[in-house]
């Protein structure tokens, strides 16, 4: 059964962003929030269970800022959420014992074995999150830029032009309504900031696709937000990916899941693969003379961009390299017979949780 992929969030100009309290928050679901330090343990449980419930509706989150490390995993079918709750995305329990408890991993520490590494953990906590900070400073740069390029761009929009063909694609893709009930959106991390650039995470699903090529976004967003719309009042849900690295956030992807249906977009700073997909490209829906009234500001715009992308990126990967080092120190401290009988012991009580 094909696993679905997300992030949990990512970097934006505010800083890191995720809407993950959402599906904490959803009726009837069950959250275990893990808890404590680099190197506990917390991805490789998530891992474990991801791995041992693959033959079911499985949910993976993987963390922007180490695309080798789980953030989440969510058993659709038992409606079972495990998520690391601690920094940058520190999550508690709501309603304790009723939708969400707490499991500390920092239980399995061996504190006599941090003796003597106060200084040097100090130092690699401070360091980590100086480079963090840099990596926000290039990001709020970025974003100015970009949202510039949308500014520009929104005001270069031939609406009617793009209105009527909105029309015509939603009479091809949006069967007649099902219902009279309204459809719901649901936002989720298909795309984020991280140590290899902005990213795009692969579906490895036979969905339909439709790929959009914009440049200045501010198309794509209204295309976006005009569809999903659309799909909504024809009473199907629609799953968003929105983009974080602007302003204000912009739609970047949907997901029709019951018409196994996708609409991605591509740019100048993510630049997708389109094999065998329907490609919208968006040059002609602005007004190409207003456009090129622009043309010096913009390209200013897209090429300080690139580079600022390039420098975050890098920062970004500093940081990591300093977690890194910085999970070592607790991984010697880390009692594993404790912490692998006790994940194995989790692992059989989910197992023994019913399907809903």
């Amino acid at each position: 059964m094909s696993t679905k992929v997300y992030f949990l969030g990512g970097t934006s100009p505010q800083g890191f962003k995720s809407k993950f309290i959402e599906q904490i928050k959803k009726s009837g679901y069950y959250t275990y929030i893990l808890k404590g330090g680099p190197g506990t343990g917390k991805s490789t449980l998530m891992k474990k269970i991801a791995k041992e419930f693959e033959d079911s509706p499985v949910s993976v989150y993987y963390c922007s800022s180490d695309i080798n490390s789980l953030d989440a995993v969510v058993l659709e079918d038992r409606k079972i959420i495990v998520v690391d709750g601690t920094s940058p995305h520190v999550f508690e329990a709501l309603y304790p014992a009723v939708s969400q408890e707490i499991i500390n991993l920092g239980e399995y520490w061996d504190k006599s074995k941090m003796k003597g590494k106060e200084e040097a953990v100090r130092e690699c906590f401070d360091e980590n999150q100086k480079y963090h900070n840099r990596v926000r400073c290039y990001v709020e740069a970025f974003s100015s830029l970009n949202t510039d390029i949308y500014n520009l761009a929104e005001n270069c929009l031939d609406k009617a032009k793009l209105d009527s063909y909105i029309k015509r694609l939603a009479r091809k893709v949006i069967p007649k309504s099902k219902t009279d009930k309204q459809g719901k959106k649901e936002f989720k991390q298909l795309s984020a900031f991280t140590t290899e650039n902005y990213m795009t995470l692969k579906s490895d699903n036979n969905y339909s696709r439709y790929f959009i090529n914009d440049d200045y976004f501010a198309g794509s967003d209204y295309l976006l937000r005009s569809l999903s719309d659309m799909f909504t009042d024809a009473g199907y849900d629609v799953t968003v990916s929105e983009c974080n690295m602007l302003h204000n956030s912009i739609y970047e992807h949907i997901v029709i899941e019951e018409l196994e249906l996708m609409f991605t977009t591509g740019n100048f700073f993510n630049k997708l693969k389109n094999d065998n997909e329907n490609v919208i490209n968006f040059m002609r829906f602005y007004h190409k003379d207003k456009l090129s009234a622009k043309r010096q500001r913009i390209s200013f715009d897209k090429k300080a961009s690139l580079e600022l992308a390039e420098e975050a990126a890098e920062s970004l990967e500093t940081a990591l390299k300093i977690h890194d080092e910085l999970e070592k120190y607790y991984i010697n401290a880390i009692d594993f017979d404790r912490l692998n009988n006790m994940s194995e012991n989790f692992i059989k009580m989910l197992k023994t949780l019913p399907e809903v």
